[in-house]
């Protein structure tokens, strides 16, 4: 089963289990996803929520965590995980020092997922001579990238990048 198909099947057979609250035979079958996706951050990330959702599993609350910090080693990029991990470590663990600073490594890349989105999007509306719509996007961009420091010098090289791209598509 390594087939994208496959894994789409299996992956909406696990959400359809999860919904109807059929959490060892959702975990069950994530568990044969996992093996044939192992690099896979998101089958992590679900296969830890459905561990905490269980009223008795064979697998510990360690066990979801450690995969937590193994789904964030896999895809750092993605905020998915460390927003889950900080969930856990102040739900579970009851330690709002280290969930402070997952959740804030999850909103970091969050914003920087969000920026990447706007400045696109006012890329695609500039082509369209839509000059009003890309602004929008640019201002909330900059607004975003004007909470930390790295961003926002990452934001003016992307606006530069994405000006000088379009100054030679309009010379063309």
């Amino acid at each position: 089963m390594s087939g994208i198909g496959s894994f789409t099947k299996g992956l909406a057979e696990v959400l359809s289990l999860k919904d109807r609250e059929e959490y060892e035979r959702a975990l069950t079958r994530l568990e044969e996803l996992r093996q044939a996706w192992p690099g896979n951050a998101q089958l992590h990330v679900l296969w830890a929520s459905l561990v905490q959702l269980q009223e008795e599993s064979a697998h510990s609350l360690d066990d979801a965590k450690r995969t937590l910090q193994h789904a964030l080693d896999l895809d750092p990029k993605s905020p998915t995980a460390a927003i889950e991990l900080g969930y856990f470590l102040d739900n579970v663990e009851d330690n709002p020092q280290a969930a402070t600073k997952a959740f804030a490594q999850g909103i970091a890349t969050a914003r920087q997922l969000l920026i990447d989105g706007l400045l696109g999007q006012a890329k695609a509306l500039l082509q369209l001579d839509k000059h009003e719509d890309a602004l929008r996007c640019l201002v909330e961009a900059h607004t975003l990238a004007d909470a930390d420091r790295g961003v926002k010098k990452l934001f003016a090289t992307r606006i530069e990048e994405m000006f000088k791209e379009l100054g030679q598509t309009q010379s063309a």
